[in-house]
């Protein structure tokens, strides 16, 4: 009786463990009820974030989703739900979905942040999703403001780059290879000699207020090679490397501009810009960080030519975009900032659904976690949940067999030292240990009559040797299991170790052979290694109080049964042992 209502209490305290878990945060003001989910994504324009320095307005903001801070089965497989809203909860933001991959658990979107203030955390927008019906939304082409003339994202995986902008300056021809993995998606991957991406000159490439060319560059070999140039054998503007250096050199039939030379490691990814002010500088920046300027005196060049890029470049090429007008150091900052791998910019917070708040952070992180877990980990993770269970269930049987002993020994005892005569004990206590022993003992007495003749010395001591053989079997029924324990103590954290080292060589493996790293592709698969080691100590640490009560409560046990034992002794050797 006493095990089934402990059952009871432990499965009651399991039951409120998890709906503590389940428990809903506090619901907000709703866009639209149709979207079921919903994410408040944060701005983080400090020093420890993006370190915006001064305000930007209709900045073009880089959301990546991964399996780590997205629930990916909450939205439709081609991202055609998903809606971008401002802070108020009320404007639709511009934005574009570069990429959408479900199975991978991978999403690009470009959004459009009417303003960010300088040196705070305050800003913010809504990702709504989780409406089967919606169809897709966006504005492609409104994504970047005015003065961005084109925008190569490099995603394509046949046909020609295609310009992300309202002015539709489509490449011409490429003859690089498309599809190398890149800090944003994919990229173009260029050997040098004729390979190079041909934009055709238009209209639209007006540079008479000032110019600006970024990309995200990585040198596979020193060569002199150009990311960029626009000549028509009059006036020129070029963007070169000469072996792993970048410089800028604008010129036109009276003058000649050429920067300081700024050096480019091998084999990384770099986000590269060069800006040209009429009239002020040419500056050239790496990772956000301007490296060198040069006065330019008069206006840009304006040749009447196509625009190239890669042309005798020896490498990959990401993210290629041309400006109209001289961007800001700080809007150049932050655009490295937030295009980065390892971009600090943009803090996700708890999802939250339209039936009652946000889901549990905890409990959708374990989800998360769950959905990362590889095969090996679920083998190793499996026979840890095996032992939990077992070391429970042998712990609630054990506790119950030790209340039960306590208070039936308790009960024995009381009679024992009531009785007058040592034999008359009539009770039965067959859930006492005490009784067991002392059942041993009336045995052998009754075996050697000791009614009608006195016990010598050693029928005594045969006597003795019976209660000791007696408690030594009770010894072995209350310790029986243990061992169990012992073994979870000690083995528990080395097979969930066992499997956090495998879990981290297979994430590394497949590192190595996608020849790419950023943290929102390991880190899922880092925590799912973790998950071993976590489930490990959930098995240890519970054992190790379990063992060290139940331990506690068997010794005091064996305590008794010496002493009650010595009692025995002594009164049948007062009744019934020889006279002196």
């Amino acid at each position: 009786m006493h095990s089934h209502r402990l059952h009871r209490v432990v499965a009651l305290f399991l039951a409120a463990s998890f709906l503590a878990l389940a428990v809903a945060g506090p619901a907000h003001a709703w866009w639209d009820g149709k979207w079921k989910y919903r994410k408040k994504i944060v701005l983080d324009a400090t020093p420890q974030g993006g370190d915006v320095k001064e305000a930007l307005s209709d900045f073009p903001v880089l959301v990546r989703l991964h399996a780590g801070d997205f629930t990916f089965e909450n939205a439709k497989s081609d991202g055609a739900d998903v809606r971008l809203i401002a802070s108020d909860d009320k404007t639709p933001l511009k934005y574009r979905i570069e990429q959408c991959d479900q199975k991978q658990g991978i999403a690009l979107i470009w959004v459009k942040v009417p303003n960010i203030s300088p040196a705070s955390n305050e800003g913010s927008f809504w990702i709504y999703y989780g409406n089967a019906a919606a169809s897709a939304g966006g504005d492609a082409g409104a994504v970047f403001d005015a003065s961005q003339l084109a925008v190569y994202h490099l995603s394509e995986k046949e046909g020609l780059p295609q310009d992300a902008t309202s002015y539709k300056n489509n490449a011409t021809e490429c003859t690089g290879k498309l599809g190398v993995p890149s800090p944003i998606g994919s990229g173009l991957s260029l050997k040098g000699g004729t390979d190079r991406l041909v934009v055709a000159n238009g209209a639209s490439f007006d540079f008479a207020k000032g110019f600006t060319f970024s990309a995200w560059v990585r040198v596979s070999r020193p060569e002199n090679g150009r990311l960029f140039s626009r000549e028509d054998g009059k006036q020129s503007m070029i963007v070169a490397l000469e072996g792993t250096k970048v410089y800028a050199s604008f010129s036109d039939k009276n003058k000649k501009t050429t920067t300081d030379k700024v050096d480019l490691p091998l084999s990384k990814w770099v986000h590269v810009a060069v800006t040209a002010a009429p009239g002020k500088e040419i500056a050239i920046y790496a990772d956000g960080r301007q490296r060198a300027t040069t006065k330019l005196a008069g206006p840009l060049p304006a040749p009447s030519a196509d625009l190239v890029f890669g042309a005798g470049f020896a490498g990959d090429l990401d993210e290629i975009g041309i400006a109209g007008i001289a961007r800001s150091a700080a809007w150049v900052h932050a655009e490295a900032a937030s295009q980065g791998p390892d971009a600090p910019f943009l803090s996700f917070q708890e999802e939250e659904s339209s039936s009652g708040g946000g889901e549990n952070l905890t409990a959708h992180l374990l989800v998360v976690t769950a959905r990362a877990i590889t095969l090996d980990g679920w083998l190793i993770i499996g026979c840890i949940v095996v032992m939990i269970a077992i070391t429970w269930i042998l712990f609630v049987n054990k506790f119950a067999l030790v209340r039960k002993l306590k208070k039936d020994n308790a009960a024995f005892a009381e009679s024992f030292s009531a009785c007058e005569e040592v034999l008359s004990v009539n009770e039965d206590f067959e859930d006492s240990s005490l009784f067991r022993v002392y059942s041993s003992g009336l045995e052998e007495l009754t075996r050697r009559k000791v009614k009608e003749k006195r016990l010598s010395g050693q029928a005594l001591t045969a006597f003795r040797a019976t209660l000791d053989k007696a408690a030594l079997q009770e010894s072995k029924r209350n310790t029986a299991g243990l061992l169990l324990f012992t073994l979870s103590i000690s083995g528990g954290p080395f097979m969930g170790l066992f499997g956090t080292v495998w879990g981290v060589i297979n994430t590394f493996a497949g590192v190595a052979e996608a020849g790419e790293a950023n943290l929102a592709a390991i880190a899922p698969g880092v925590a799912s290694a973790l998950a071993c080691t976590l489930m490990g100590l959930m098995l240890a640490i519970p054992a190790l109080f379990q063992y060290s009560y139940l331990s506690a409560e068997i010794k005091n046990l064996s305590a008794d049964m010496g002493i009650f034992m010595d009692e025995f002794t002594n009164r049948v050797e007062e009744e019934y042992g020889e006279k002196r």
